[in-house]
């Protein structure tokens, strides 16, 4: 819905712009032909100029991109329970509404297209090339449409009215008028919304007349206008065909009798250009900006993310040290104390919540977790609170250090809650969580190929050349949606895939609650899937498959 009432947007701001131009200098001038190629070409101007998107390089001074420490996803698994399905969102509706009315604005041109044809089948034909004389005596006032002309019973062809209607209904047809006509209609259908069309359709109308009343009239211009003035007040029958009896008839005598050319005619005309020029700049070209995207992965405890810098305060963090902030006791210890601490809320276990909760902090200069916060959404029912809560609790980090002295690091903890479907265990048991120190190898079984997936190993998965070549890969290869960057789409997202044992990323899907759209997911899962081999994991000194995730968050700079 966005990306249609942008656009919308900028047509009417682009046909309004033009077409005032033309209101205040062109209109009621006797260059007739010129202002028909001028209100054809706005109306298709306005159409495309906002397709297209001409990048214009630059390079602007991007935020930081830094290492920041995560730790691995603590699973805690529990009876499965599937999503509530969610309903029609608003922007589909709009949508539909919209679509309906269009529907129908086009099904009024075809019902006027069947009628004309009808009438054609039911009157006496005659061909006069270039043209069809069509007469019926359902047929009230003379009109054209493409090669046809409709003439009525009561009005004579031998007549003087009746040859200068004749030729008057000649120039429609030499000059194609009836094509501009249904183009009108096809793009005032389709973009109802837009009054600006409706106005220029009715311009263009009236400047048929002009040119098709200059032609016709020859050096009888009197007697034309007194013809003109004797049928003012016949119907018209089509909105379609190209009626000789149209309406406002003063500016057509005007436009008649007026035999001076306007000042500065010329320099009237040229002076659109500038304007065209304009007007397809700002909305044709586009700045080029590569809003950073954040990459963040984890895979055991002692993963790392890619994010951009926190906002300037009065002490500095890190995302990126010499030396990573590191829970007493390394990696076994860390996955101990979250297994053994957290436990799964009452609430979310009675109503079957699971789901991830993101957990941010900083590990302070004495190793201290400090401004603990969940990111992003969470799925309620007390988990946010349990995630939040283990932190708190946490002992003193060994605290992170850059160039020989203690620094405070922002770490970012996953907490992944998950409900077992072989658990029978009822609500109102203890629940118990293994404890790693007892269970080092933590890993579940694939139910497709019967795998062995690890989620904790003694080395872990690594990208060939290190942290640097992995941070320098997703910076050159990542791009921001252009679709997301027009809609102002932002957000965290997360990856999740497998390393397998001959380091080959497979099984790539994104994880979580929210979805972004506007192609962040597509994009964050082609890098992956472009991602050259990795080093794969080892347990007990054999190559195994680990799971891995990969959060990208995307972020447009201001």
């Amino acid at each position: 819905m966005t990306t249609l009432l942008l656009y919308l947007a900028k047509v009417t701001i682009c046909s309004a712009v033009l077409y005032g131009y033309y209101f205040i200098a062109l209109r009621n001038h006797r260059f007739h032909q010129w202002n028909r190629y001028y209100l054809l070409l706005i109306t298709i101007v306005s159409l495309l100029t906002p397709l297209l998107q001409i990048p214009l390089s630059w390079h602007a001074r991007e935020s930081s991109r830094m290492l920041a420490y995560t730790g691995r996803i603590v699973s805690i698994r529990e009876a499965v329970i599937p999503p509530a399905p969610q309903g029609i969102s608003s922007g589909t509706t709009i949508n539909l509404v919209y679509a309906g009315i269009i529907a129908l604005l086009l099904l009024r041109i075809l019902i006027n297209l069947v009628r004309i044809l009808n009438l054609v089948r039911r009157s006496s034909v005659q061909h006069i090339p270039p043209y069809q004389f069509v007469q019926h005596p359902g047929i009230q006032a003379p009109f054209s449409f493409f090669s046809y002309i409709f003439w009525d019973q009561q009005t004579s062809l031998q007549s003087r009215e009746g040859q200068q209607i004749l030729r008057h209904e000649l120039v429609h047809l030499q000059e194609k008028h009836s094509m501009d006509k249904l183009f009108m209609e096809l793009v005032t259908a389709v973009c109802w919304i837009n009054p600006f069309f409706l106005l220029i359709r009715r311009e263009l109308s009236l400047v048929h007349e002009f040119l098709a009343d200059k032609k016709a009239a020859g050096e009888e211009v009197a007697g034309y206008a007194q013809t003109i003035l004797q049928m003012a007040f016949q119907s018209k029958q089509f909105s379609i065909t190209n009626d000789f009896f149209h309406p406002p008839i003063k500016r057509r005598i005007l436009m008649l009798t007026r035999l001076h050319t306007p000042r500065f005619s010329y320099l009237r005309r040229l002076l659109v250009l500038p304007l065209a020029i304009f007007i397809f700049c700002s909305l044709a070209f586009v700045a080029e900006k590569r809003p950073p995207a954040i990459r963040a992965l984890t895979a055991t405890l002692a993963d790392h993310s890619i994010i951009t810098a926190p906002p300037a305060r009065s002490k500095e963090v890190f995302t990126f040290v010499e030396q990573p902030p590191v829970f007493k006791g390394g990696e076994t210890a860390l996955a101990a104390y979250l297994s053994k601490h957290i436990h799964y809320p009452k609430a979310a276990l009675e109503k079957g919540i699971s789901g991830i909760v993101y957990v941010q902090f900083q590990i302070d200069e004495n190793g201290l977790p400090r401004e603990i916060k969940t990111v992003g959404k969470t799925p309620g029912y007390g988990l946010d609170q349990e995630a939040v809560r283990v932190v708190r609790q946490m002992p003193a980090w060994i605290p992170g250090r850059h160039n020989n002295e203690n620094v405070p690091v922002q770490f970012n903890l996953p907490v992944r809650f998950v409900l077992n479907e072989s658990n029978t265990t009822p609500p109102s048991e203890t629940i118990h969580t293994p404890d790693v120190a007892e269970t080092p190898d933590v890993n579940f079984t694939s139910p497709e190929d019967h795998r062995e997936i690890f989620t904790f190993v003694e080395t872990p998965p690594t990208f060939k050349g290190g942290e640097e070549a992995l941070a320098k890969y997703l910076s050159k290869n990542i791009h921001y949606p252009r679709l997301a960057q027009e809609m102002g789409a932002s957000g965290t997202l997360f990856v999740r895939f497998l390393i397998e044992q001959d380091g080959s990323i497979s099984d790539i899907a994104t994880v979580g609650t929210k979805v972004l759209g506007y192609g962040l997911e597509e994009e964050a899962m082609r890098v992956v899937k472009a991602m050259p081999k990795w080093n794969p994991g080892l347990q007990n000194g054999r190559t195994v498959t680990v799971q891995f995730n990969l959060p990208i968050r995307f972020t447009l700079q201001e």
